[in-house]
């Protein structure tokens, strides 16, 4: 495996994981407790979204579009394929939002918004994996 394939991989890894975790991050910061200071759970949130998930799509979309450019892939799964990712960045867009509605009111639930980002993050990376896997077109 070379080493472009291994950066794609890693950040891959890092990007789906944050992505994954997010949506409970975000809604764990809106449940009352004595414990728990808003501020400090807003901060560590944001500080997950832009120094860990951001990243790490970054890298992942840049070494993606690399691979692509350096061996001429093109096939109707690599459009699909693409698809899903879209709908991936979209998904960290909103959960950009997310954070910023929860750092300006903390106190607003967001769990239903969370449930249905996490819910459809999995099922994109999900499709994504069995495309690439498959090849099935």
């Amino acid at each position: 495996m070379d080493l472009l394939k291994l950066l794609h991989f890693a950040s891959l890894l890092g990007w789906c994981g944050t992505l994954l975790y997010l949506p409970a991050l975000i809604a764990a910061g809106t449940r009352r407790s004595e414990t728990l200071f808003y501020r400090d759970h807003a901060h560590l949130t944001r500080l997950v979204f832009t120094l860990v998930a951001t990243p790490a799509a970054l890298l992942a979309i840049g070494s993606g579009t690399a691979l692509f450019l350096r061996d001429g892939i093109l096939g109707t799964w690599l459009i699909l394929k693409l698809t899903t990712v879209a709908a991936l960045v979209l998904c960290h867009t909103l959960c950009g939002v997310l954070v910023l509605r929860i750092e300006r009111v903390p106190e607003r639930s967001v769990g239903r918004e969370c449930v249905g980002i996490g819910v459809l993050i999995t099922l994109l990376i999900a499709v994504t994996l069995w495309l690439v896997l498959a090849k099935p077109f």
